[in-house]
């Protein structure tokens, strides 16, 4: 049989029930949650819910230095007397006023009068009252309070990326890493009340192998073409495979390519003048679909044929002297185009000509007298750059001077040449021979003959 409770038991049952609910309040104390993700291209660390330090007030304590003085006082009562005093001759009674310490009663005599209580009292202080004097003295230093007590160090590969910094309630930040390679990590926590610190260790993968990406370009001038093979990648989180790629020239493979993801080889390809149209293809393997990813044409029969000062042959005749008049003559050069002449070292010019259409010329000038015996050298200008010279040796004018009307050739110099350079000549023909081994030469078959020579004159001997 079911007892029902009584008002009483209910009554107690619901007091228990509001103590244990004000026993125990929720708690508002945040909850360290450290969170620490790596994936193959990122590690991300997030902390959360870490408790600050709010410090602490400074502890103190009053010290009495001068202690408190209670009140001394009593109660004076009041008594009158009559006394008369003559105004001329008429008498004249007023009334005199004095407190006493202690109550006397109706009356009472003092200094021989008779003194009446008023029934007036009044309190008389003896000594007043003071309060304590004290002073605050701390016994306990404030603690201030520290927002960031908390702190985080990073390493990715050994390497440290974060250097202890300091936090408050949150720390969150992400980190890049090599999708290539797996990679060690450490994130070390130390926080202000020892919740949700240590050392968080792991390993982040590689990412996975994804597809491919080839491309290519081919950009042609004349008779060059330049050939650009890219693998880019796709995906952030993926790994491009390695593809294949193969370069035909004229349909033969000529070369062969592996670029992985994100590498940009390239080449370039130079063809022959007046060697005709070349065709460039460019594809993947066979292993990755034999696919074209870029063709071009080549042509070569743009290229034109140098002409003009590599073929020119400069010559000199005339009276080698100074004063003398030469005549210079060029054939092979530019085509109708204006040359100066000058003589070095000490330019003078010699005039200035124009070839024909078979880029050839004729200068009649004069060597002038003022010109110093020796080696000098005629040469010839286009826009102030050396393109041919050839060398003389003039004589003194008062000098007698052997016939010099054999010409002198020379070859042109390159038009690389600074404005002005003076080349010397020996007065041969420049035709590409070192003069040294030149020289040489002469020497052995010098040597040569004067020996035949001797073998001769001793044969000759033997016979007479």
């Amino acid at each position: 049989m079911k007892r029902p409770l009584s008002v009483l038991a209910i009554a107690v049952l619901g007091a228990g029930l509001a103590v244990a609910g004000v026993a125990a309040p929720a708690s508002a104390t945040p909850t360290a949650t450290p969170s620490i993700i790596a994936n193959c291209v990122s590690l991300d660390v997030d902390l959360s819910g870490y408790a600050t330090d709010p410090g602490a007030p400074a502890v103190t304590e009053e010290r009495i230095v001068t202690p408190a003085i209670e009140e001394v006082s009593h109660t004076d009562y009041e008594y009158k007397t009559t006394r008369m005093r003559l105004d001329g001759w008429k008498p004249v009674f007023y009334d005199v006023y004095r407190w006493a310490h202690k109550d006397g009663g109706h009356h009472q005599i003092y200094d021989w009068e008779t003194w009446w209580s008023t029934g007036n009292t009044q309190k008389h202080i003896d000594v007043a009252a003071q309060d304590a004097v004290t002073e605050t003295v701390e016994i306990t230093p404030a603690v201030p309070a520290n927002p960031t007590p908390n702190t985080v160090t990073v390493e990715i590969d050994g390497e440290t990326v974060v250097d202890g910094a300091a936090f408050g309630e949150t720390f969150t930040q992400g980190f890049s890493l090599d999708k290539y390679t797996e990679q060690s990590y450490t994130v070390t926590v130390e926080s202000f009340d020892g919740a949700g610190e240590g050392v968080f260790t792991g390993t982040s993968p590689a990412c996975a192998l994804g597809a491919a990406n080839p491309a290519a370009v081919i950009e042609t001038s004349c008779g060059v073409a330049d050939v650009d093979i890219a693998n880019a990648a796709l995906a952030a989180d993926a790994i491009n495979a390695t593809v294949s790629v193969v370069v035909y020239v004229d349909g033969k493979a000529v070369d062969f390519f592996a670029p992985a993801e994100n590498a940009t080889p390239s080449k370039q390809y130079t063809f022959a003048e007046d060697s005709g149209d070349h065709t460039i293809v460019v594809r993947t393997g066979p292993a990755h679909g034999d696919l074209v990813l870029d063709s071009a044409t080549v042509s070569t029969d743009c290229i034109e044929n140098p002409v003009g000062p590599a073929d020119g042959t400069l010559a000199i005749t005339g009276d080698f002297v100074a004063g003398g008049d030469i005549t210079v003559t060029g054939d092979g050069f530019a085509p109708n185009t204006e040359y100066d002449v000058e003589l070095h070292s000490d330019p003078q010019s010699l005039g200035t000509v124009t070839t024909d259409a078979e880029g050839d010329f004729r200068l009649d000038a004069t060597i002038a007298p003022s010109t110093p015996a020796g080696e000098h050298d005629v040469v010839l200008l286009e826009d102030g750059e050396e393109v041919a010279s050839t060398g003389i040796t003039i004589a003194a004018a008062s000098g007698e001077t052997p016939g010099a009307e054999t010409p002198a050739t020379a070859t042109p110099t390159p038009s690389a040449a600074p404005a002005g350079a003076a080349s010397k000549s020996t007065g041969l023909a420049a035709t590409g021979v070192d003069a040294n081994g030149a020289l040489l030469a002469a020497f052995a078959l010098l040597a040569f003959g004067a020996v035949a020579y001797g073998a001769t004159r001793r044969a000759a001997r033997s016979r007479g």
